[in-house]
């Protein structure tokens, strides 16, 4: 599944309106209110300029062929939209 990301990963850097677009690896830590995340958890972190360029992101055919060729190992799935209140 990280393999089909990274392949994906250039054509998303280079959609308008993409800043950032990371997976993140989970550490564990001993510190007790870190959230204990599954080892087949992925977190993957984007910065847009804009919801829209992010609605636009989802549409596009690579993001369609992603999901498609992930779909056999993605049990769940969610977004959370955030915004630095700066």
């Amino acid at each position: 599944m990280l393999g089909e990301l990274l392949r994906i990963r250039p054509e998303v850097l280079d959609e308008e309106g993409c800043h950032r677009y990371f997976p993140l690896e989970n550490v564990a830590t001993d510190i007790p209110i870190q959230e204990t995340l599954g080892e087949d958890t992925l977190i993957l972190l984007e910065q847009w300029a804009s919801v829209a360029h992010l609605e636009a992101h989802l549409a596009t055919a690579h993001m369609k062929s992603y999901q498609e060729a992930v779909s056999p190992w993605v049990e769940e799935a969610g977004i959370q939209v955030l915004n630095a209140g700066l």
